[in-house]
Parts: structure tokens; sequence; C-alpha cells
């Protein structure tokens, strides 16, 4: 059985993110041949070679990749205990770590305000990012818990809480000249008008680039690409102009507010998961599986799916 040093992982884990051995003996403040002695130990451990040494510095060997993404579960495991040990001795004080994308900070907000009342001295540490951000934040121990929405490809080291099903909708200012036809709106409507969508690298923007594609259409127009981390500002812009948006469950009560109507047109919605993803390693802390328990009973209130 290879026991390693906890020392020896944090020094691995430098090298095999800065790729410099001066650079990474600098970030944890050690001199470079005790680095170089902690890899070569570690190795040494583990009977593989960790790094290939080349004139441009470190390089991940196939062993290398594949300790660094159990080196980094087991530092996050380490942190968490480290943190679970600062809440028992700092009790109502201590605060959760949470991550939300735009569409569900609306849920995390209010399962805060609800969990508030039990505990008037909880403090909340708040991320909001798009779903990809948060994963890698959560895998990397920066937070404990993300909102989002199911991705399509979970991560072994994750595991999910179902919270409820929304559906994302195209919007549109009421007075806008597809409200007006007497017609059916179609597919082709949809692309004759200018849009304001996230990144191809989101999944509902996925989702919508394949609903063009399967009506042999070119894609939506995007004249601004944002990731609705301020849907105000969005729907405001959609309410004064003739651009398409999209809107979430959780958000449509802003965006009638602000004189958006959902367009009925031709499937042109998008239903998906909403979870709670923590890490498969490592036991969450009370504070936050009480955190997770709220989210849990916020989202089965009625009208809030």
């Amino acid at each position: 059985m290879v026991i390693v040093n906890l020392n020896d992982l944090t020094y691995f884990l430098a090298v095999a993110e800065t790729g410099l051995l001066h650079r990474a003996a600098a970030e944890v403040g050690i001199s470079q041949p005790a680095l170089t002695k902690a890899v070569r130990r570690l190795e040494s451990q583990l009977g593989v070679s960790l790094f290939e040494r080349s004139p441009k510095g470190m390089q991940l060997t196939r062993y290398g990749i594949e300790f660094q993404r159990h080196a980094v579960t087991l530092r996050a495991a380490y942190e968490d205990t480290l943190g679970q040990i600062a809440e028992l001795y700092a009790g109502e004080l201590a605060k959760v770590r949470i991550g939300a994308t735009p569409a569900t900070e609306p849920l995390v907000g209010r399962a805060f305000l609800s969990l508030l009342k039990k505990r008037p001295a909880l403090r909340l540490d708040l991320t909001v990012q798009l779903s990809d951000t948060l994963i890698r934040a959560l895998l990397e121990g920066d937070i404990d818990v993300a909102v989002s929405p199911m991705p399509v490809d979970m991560p072994e080291e994750l595991r999910a809480v179902r919270l409820l099903n929304e559906t994302t909708s195209v919007v549109c200012r009421k007075q806008h000249p597809l409200n007006a036809s007497e017609t059916a709106v179609t597919p082709q409507d949809l692309g004759r008008y200018p849009w304001i969508l996230p990144s191809p690298s989101v999944s509902v923007r996925q989702q919508i680039d394949a609903y063009f594609l399967k009506h042999r259409l070119d894609g939506p127009l995007v004249q601004v690409q944002s990731n609705y981390s301020s849907p105000m500002g969005v729907f405001y812009l959609i309410a004064n102009t003739d651009m398409l948006g999209i809107c979430s469950t959780q958000h449509w009560p802003i965006a009638e507010q602000l004189g958006l109507q959902v367009l009925s047109a031709s499937r042109a919605n998008w239903p998906r998961e909403i979870a709670c993803l923590v890490r498969r390693n490592g036991t969450p802390s009370p504070l936050t599986a009480t955190f997770v328990d709220q989210l849990v009973e916020e989202a089965a209130r009625p009208g809030k799916s």
C-alpha cells in the first residue's frame, strides 16, 4: 500500500499546474531542489514516471495525467475535512459555498432566505457562473455544491440530487412583429430576427442550434452573445428591440415585469432537469447537507418548478 505525503501531493499539483519547477517552487514556498526531490520521491513510491522533463518544462505523462485527476479529488477531500473541523469550531458562523448558474440563482436565493430564518448567522459564499465552469470549480474543491442543469456527461467524481424540471422558452417584447402575425410562428420566422444567446459551449445554446439544424436552417442570427448572468439587463434589451431571447422558468417573473412574453412557435421550448451536484468522494459538512435539503424543499414548493 502506497502512503503519499500530503505535502508531496501539494508539490506535485503545483508542478502539474504550472509546468515549471521554479514557478511551482515559488508558489509552494520551498526551494527548487527540495521540490525536485519531492517529485522524485513520489515517482519512486508509485513506481512510474509522472513527468517528462524537457527544455520547455515539465509535461505530465499518461500516468501523471491520471494521478493528477485523483490528486485533485484527494486534495478536495482533505480540504473538506479541514472545513468540517473549522465548522464545528465556528458553529453557527460557518458558511456554505454554493455555485449557481444564472438560471438557478433565484432558487438558491430562496433557499438561503428560508434557511436564514432558522440560522440567522448563516453566511453564503455564492458563485454565479455557467455550468461547465461550476463543474470544474466543484471538482477542484472551490465550491461544495453546484446548482445547475444536469450535465449531459456527468463526471464520475460527482453525484446529483435532482431538484426540479423546468423549461426554457423563446421570449420577445409584446409589440414584436411576430406577435402581430395571424399565422403560426415557424422556425423560418425565428431565423429572420436577431437573437441574444449564450455561447455555443452552453447546453441550451446547443439545443437551440440543434433546433435550427433539424429544420435545415443555418442557425440563429446572434447579435448579442451573453451568458445571462444579468437577466434584467438582457431582458431590457429584448423589451426595447426586435431581438429574440430565452427565458427559464425561474426567471419568468422578471421577464414578465419587463413586458416580455413567451413566443408561441413550433416546438421552440427546451425542457431540462435542474440538480444539486456534489462530490462523490468525501462527506459534505452538516451545514452544506442542510442547505442541500433546503434546496430540495424549496424546489418542491408548488409553483416553483
